[in-house]
C-alpha cells in the first residue's frame, strides 16, 4: 500500500526547479558577480525570488498528497512561521519554510543531488571568473598572509562553501566513498588552509574526509551502540555548549580568553550580542556587519558585529523555539537513521552541528542542503506501514 505522504513526478520537477532558481538566486547574490549582474536591484530582490517560488507553489497546492496529520503539522509550522516574521522581520524564513515544506515527497537524495550539481557549479566558475580577472578576487591579510575569496564575498565563505559541497558529496557518495574521494578532498583541506587560511575550515573538510573514509571501509565501526549514541547525542551537546560558551565569556577566565583567541575573537563578539540583544521565544532583528565585500556602504558606528556561531545566530535572530525544533528534529532523524541501517545521514549531520559551532551559514539555504531534513520532522510517521518505512529508508522526505 502507497503511502499518501508523496508528491507526484511532475511535483519533484517542480520542486527542482524552484530550487536550482533559488540557489542561483542566493549564490549569485553572495558574490562579487553581484556588482555586475546587479543582484540588489528590483528584477534579483523581488522578479527572479517570486519566480523561484511557484513552481514549489504549484507543486504543495496541485501535486502533494498528504496524511492528515503531516497537513496539519505543515498548517502549524506556517502558522508559527508567520508569527516568527512578525517578530524577528526576517523575510528569508519564508524562502527557508516554503523549501522545508515544498521537498514533501521528494528522495532527501535527490534534493542534496541538485544542490550539490547547482552550487558546484556556480562556486566553479565563480572561483574560474577570479581567476581571470572577470569578478574581484577579494584578498584579505591574516597577519603577513593573503586570504582569497576566488569570487565569494570573503575567504572563509569560499572555504564553508568548500565543506557544504563535500558534505553533499559525501551524502551522495555514502558507503561508495573511495580512496579517490578521499584523497580529492584532502587536496582541498590544504588548499583552504594555504590560499583561504581558513584553519577552522580546513579542519572540518579533513575530518570529513576520514571519516567517509572510515564509514566506507569500516562500516562496522558505526554498528557499536557508543559510537552511534556519540555521534546523535552531540547534536544537542555541540548545540547548547557552544550557546552557552558565549553566554560565559568573561575576559576574566583565562581558559575562555584562550579559547576565543583559538577561535579567533567569536565568542567575544557572540557574548556582545548577547548582552545586547538578549534571547527571545521568536527571535528578533540583530544587526550584523562582518568583513568582507560588500555592496552597502561601511557603517563606522557599528564597527565589526558579527555572530560566527551558527547556533547562536540561530537562537538570537530565529528565536529559542527554532533552535530546540531544529535540534530536536536532527537529533531525531539521527537516532531514526541508525536504527534503519544507514549511518551515512548521522555522520553528516554530526558535521553540520559541528561547523555550525563555528560559523554562521547553518539557516542559509545555499550553504546548507540539509536543511531540507526538518521536513522529516514535520511529517507524520507510520510505523505499521512498510512503505513508509522504506521511504524513509531511502530517504524520501
Amino acid at each position: 500500500m502507497q503511502t499518501l505522504d508523496r508528491t507526484t513526478e511532475l511535483g519533484k520537477k517542480l520542486f527542482y526547479a524552484s530550487y536550482i532558481l533559488m540557489l542561483v538566486r542566493s549564490l549569485l547574490s553572495a558574490s562579487t558577480l553581484s556588482v555586475i549582474i546587479g543582484t540588489d536591484g528590483f528584477f534579483f530582490r523581488y522578479i527572479l525570488r517570486i519566480a523561484a517560488l511557484i513552481p514549489i507553489a504549484v507543486k504543495i497546492c496541485t501535486q502533494d498528497h498528504y496524511y492528515k496529520h503531516t497537513f496539519l503539522r505543515y498548517v502549524i509550522f506556517a502558522c508559527a512561521v508567520a508569527l516568527m516574521i512578525a517578530f524577528n522581520r526576517h523575510s528569508n524564513l519564508v524562502d527557508i519554510a516554503v523549501l522545508i515544506v515544498g521537498v514533501h515527497g521528494v528522495p532527501l537524495k535527490d534534493a542534496v543531488r541538485v544542490f550539490y550539481r547547482t552550487a558546484g557549479v556556480i562556486c566553479g566558475a565563480l572561483f574560474l571568473l577570479s581567476l581571470f580577472g572577470a569578478i574581484e578576487n577579494v584578498v584579505t591579510y591574516a597577519g603577513l598572509k593573503p586570504r582569497y575569496a576566488f569570487g565569494n564575498v570573503y575567504a572563509t565563505d569560499f572555504a564553508a562553501t568548500l565543506f557544504y559541497i563535500e558534505l553533499a558529496h559525501a551524502y551522495l557518495k555514502g558507503k561508495n566513498y573511495n580512496l579517490r574521494n578521499f584523497f580529492f578532498w584532502i587536496f582541498v583541506s590544504f588548499f583552504v588552509l594555504i590560499f583561504c587560511v581558513a584553519r577552522l575550515d580546513f579542519v572540518l573538510i579533513f575530518c570529513l574526509a576520514w571519516a567517509m573514509l572510515l564509514a566506507a571501509y569500516v562500516p562496522k565501526l558505526f554498528s557499536f551502540r557508543g559510537v552511534q549514541a556519540v555521534l546523535w547525542l552531540m547534536i544537542p551537546v555541540l548545540c547548547v555548549v557552544s550557546i552557552l560558551l558565549h553566554v560565559v565569556y568573561t575576559p576574566d577566565n583565562r581558559f575562555l580568553v584562550w579559547l576565543n583567541d583559538l577561535l579567533s575573537g567569536r565568542l567575544y563578539y557572540g557574548n556582545l550580542a548577547v548582552n545586547d540583544y538578549g534571547f527571545t521565544l521568536f527571535g528578533q532583528t540583530v544587526r550584523m556587519q562582518g568583513w568582507g565585500f560588500t555592496t552597502t556602504e561601511w557603517d563606522k558606528e557599528l564597527g565589526y558585529y558579527f555572530v560566527d556561531c551558527g547556533w547562536l545566530s540561530l537562537a538570537l535572530q530565529y528565536g529559542i523555539a527554532m533552535v530546540v525544533f531544529v535540534c530536536a528534529v536532527y537529533t531525531a532523524v539521527s537516532r531514526r537513521s541508525f536504527k534503519e541501517g544507514d549511518h551515512i545521514l548521522p555522520i553528516i549531520l554530526f558535521f553540520v552541528a559541528l561547523t555550525s559551532v563555528v560559523d554562521h551559514h547553518f539557516f542559509e539555504y545555499w550553504f546548507n542542503p540539509f536543511l531540507l531534513v526538518l521536513n522529516m520532522g514535520l511529517r507524520a510517521e507510520r510505523r505499521k506501514s512498510t512503505a513508509a518505512r522504506s521511504a524513509v529508508a531511502a530517504g524520501t522526505v
